[in-house]
């Protein structure tokens, strides 16, 4: 891949935002709570030269618990207040599918990931998965991305 950049994929809920209880879902931009230091860590990223890209399963949408319109919105939010800060996301992809769909979208499949690499010119060797669960692991180990498990690396404010 000529030319191919290197990107940092992020999980959304419990990466950038605060997650939801279990089978609970961010449904509103009032719900929505960025974590403490994630303008800082992809500040970082975009210092270093890396794409930031937000793969995240959206299941809130099938379950007809949250409209698709209201999840755009919600991206569009995080977006604008990440740039006021300096903080850049290149894109967004969500999968809106039910566990039943069986869709090529919804994390642990690679999907999202794969469409990204393709639409955006991404060298999937030299790019980076940073997720809070096992299924966001398996879908960065999927396409040859290093995984990180976020909960194993806090992020420090110097608050602590």
């Amino acid at each position: 891949m000529t030319g191919a950049k290197r990107a940092i994929f992020l999980d959304r809920d419990g990466v950038i935002n605060k997650k939801m209880p279990p089978h609970d879902y961010v449904k509103s931009w009032e719900e929505f709570e960025f974590l403490p230091g994630i303008e800082e860590l992809i500040k970082n990223f975009n210092r270093q030269g890396y794409l930031v890209v937000v793969v995240t399963n959206q299941r809130g949408i099938a379950r007809g618990l949250v409209s698709e319109e209201i999840v755009k919105g919600i991206h569009r939010q995080m977006i604008g207040e990440l740039r006021k800060k300096g903080a850049i996301i290149d894109a967004v992809y969500y999968c809106p599918h039910n566990l039943e769909d069986d869709c090529d979208c919804r994390k642990p499949k690679p999907g999202m990931i794969l469409r990204a690499a393709k639409e955006l010119n991404i060298d999937l060797k030299e790019s980076i998965l940073i997720g809070d669960s096992e299924s966001d692991l398996k879908a960065g180990k999927a396409v040859g991305c290093q995984a990180i498990l976020f909960s194993k690396y806090p992020i420090k404010t110097g608050n602590e």
